[in-house]
């Protein structure tokens, strides 16, 4: 199993703490959202406040807004997200967070603009939840969407719970597109009992489906959204991200 290195490890950032959850405010979020960032800037996903939504970035890492010729899908503007994760862990992400519908399915376009060399993971869609809704410092990782290195070279897709530290890969190996839009898609029903629900869609295609465990520790959830990486080889590893979105309806 490969060793995971997570970006709560060591100093936070301001925003990496307002990212967890600093305020001790549980916020209710309503049943739906989303983001298309044609407004030019982030501040869709701070709707609700500090607590409620915003970005955690690392000291080297770059999390921006741009436009054409950068890509962009459905509108002028997209966020790129670069780490710079050589050796060490870096990450560069947006997230919304606190009371969000038990039952609710959590959609982002991503476009990869080349394959990268990744010699433990690259994290790019990711649940929290804390043991206690209240408290931020009892924040625990639930769920990665993972790439890692197939056997000849392409980057692929699995699972990972974070809680039971077990791989979930899909039956047949899935390989992220390059150099063109794609969608993630996840369902997520929220129990702390074995009634929970998680499942993954890409392009519309079944990724992963896990039914029967627990899937929070809590009633309060975080969705992060970016690159987090400790061992990439090539600088920046870039991803693209637009018209992200939580809805009570699925594909």
């Amino acid at each position: 199993m490969k060793q995971r290195l997570h970006y709560a490890t060591g100093a936070l950032s301001v925003a990496a703490l307002l990212a967890l959850g600093a305020c001790s405010d549980q916020i209710h979020l309503g049943s739906e959202w989303f983001a298309d960032h044609e407004t030019g800037n982030l501040s869709q996903w701070a709707e609700g406040g500090t607590s409620a939504g915003g970005q955690i970035l690392s000291s080297d890492a770059q999390l921006t807004v741009v436009t054409s010729p950068s890509p962009t899908h459905g509108g002028r503007f997209a966020v790129r997200s670069a780490i710079f994760a050589a050796n060490k862990t870096s990450y560069a992400r947006l997230f919304r967070s606190g009371i969000l519908p038990n039952d609710a399915y959590f959609r982002v376009w991503m476009y990869i603009p080349q394959r990268y060399t990744i010699g433990l993971y690259w994290n790019v869609f990711e649940f929290q939840g804390r043991a206690n809704p209240a408290d931020p410092n009892t924040y625990q990782y639930l769920w990665s969407l993972d790439l890692e290195q197939a056997p000849n070279g392409d980057m692929s897709w699995y699972l990972y719970d974070d809680v039971r530290l077990k791989n979930y890969p899909p039956a047949t190996t899935t390989v992220a597109p390059i150099g063109r839009w794609f969608l993630v898609e996840a369902f997520m029903h929220q129990a702390t009992d074995n009634s929970g629900r998680v499942t993954f869609w890409i392009d519309g295609s079944l990724l992963v489906d896990v039914s029967g465990v627990s899937t929070v520790p809590s009633m309060w959830l975080s969705w992060n959204v970016g690159g987090s990486a400790s061992n990439i080889t090539e600088q920046p590893a870039e991803l693209f991200i637009d018209d992200a979105a939580i809805t009570l309806t699925g594909p």
